[in-house]
């Protein structure tokens, strides 16, 4: 079992249900990831900011208690309510998300006290998690202290985990997403990203990236995850590149989760000191179980089971 602290917002879910209905849940980029590492057995807290007293911030921490996830690392802000999706799904399952977030409390999560909190959970981890969403949604300040909080549980020996999960809507450019990621790269032992990140960022595809900076002595010696549109990934170590085949399609009712839920498995399987190839496939598993249901957080018994080891 990995100690894990993950970083990001936690918002209200509508995800359709026919009819003009929806239902009404809680997810988020790595609040997903950190549900599945929970339920895959790694002992997980979550950092983040809600509202106080409102039934949306209650329910969120309720919904966080229930998976098992410590919540002492949740900031609570008064008279501020969470952020909220709304999911819209194509034909395919392909799904499009609507947000209101503006006056989220997330953007202001790194107070000092938060961030001291923050440094004693983190130097107290196997590893730290995060993803581009969580960098665009803090703000420059919050921005500039989780970098210097990386690089220093980086230096103690922390791992820290990096899916780019780009999306351009929460950026003021391009560039000022590139600066940002540019600035927590170097941190990280694990970095997940796919070439629609890689595209609009760097003009380069995610496997010419990931072999950059996982090489030795000139790059960063990270585990980089490559994905590209066939699904497949390719895994570039220090070591050299591991290629795996792409996963068996399935009917996707719902894509939303898919790669958090890949995610998870894979860095669980890393951290339990299983092979890249293992935690390639586990992650493949997970995420068709995920899209074969409605909405981001499937049901536990939707959940695949694997051998032990």
């Amino acid at each position: 079992m990995a100690k894990i602290t993950v970083l990001g917002e936690c918002m209200v879910e509508l995800s359709p249900e026919g009819e003009g209905l929806h239902r009404m849940g809680f997810a988020g980029d790595t609040f997903n990831t950190a549900v599945y590492l929970a339920r895959l057995g790694d002992e997980v807290a979550y950092c983040t900011a809600l509202g106080k007293g409102d039934p949306f911030s209650e329910g969120a921490l309720a919904a966080m208690r229930r998976e098992g996830l410590d919540t002492a690392l949740v900031r609570e802000a008064e008279n501020r309510l969470p952020g909220l999706y709304a999911i819209v799904l194509d034909e395919n399952g392909e799904r499009k998300f609507h947000y209101w977030r503006e006056r989220a409390p997330i953007r202001d999560l790194f107070s000092q006290h938060t961030a001291d909190q923050m440094i004693a959970a983190a130097k107290a981890s196997d590893l730290v998690y995060l993803s581009g969403v969580t960098l665009a949604v803090i703000g420059d300040i919050g921005r500039a202290r989780l970098k210097d909080i990386l690089a220093y549980v980086h230096s103690l020996g922390v791992a820290v985990a990096l899916d780019f999960n780009y999306r351009p809507a929460l950026w003021a450019s391009p560039e000022a997403a590139r600066e940002a990621l540019d600035g927590v790269v170097p941190s990280c032992r694990y970095v997940s990203l796919s070439s629609e990140d890689s595209r609009p960022l760097y003009g380069r595809e995610a496997e010419d990236l990931a072999a950059e900076w996982a090489a030795p002595g000139t790059g960063f010696g990270a585990e980089v995850v490559a994905r590209d549109e066939s699904h497949a990934v390719n895994v570039h170590t220090p070591e050299g590149r591991i290629a795996t085949p792409a996963p068996t399609r399935v009917k996707a009712l719902d894509t939303t989760g898919a790669g958090d839920s890949f995610n998870a498995a894979y860095l669980s399987s890393r951290l339990a000191g299983l092979p890249v190839a293992t935690a390639v496939s586990r992650g493949h598993d997970l995420a068709a179980a995920v899209v074969t249901c409605k909405g981001a957080i499937i049901p536990k018994a939707s959940m695949p089971v694997w051998p032990r080891g």
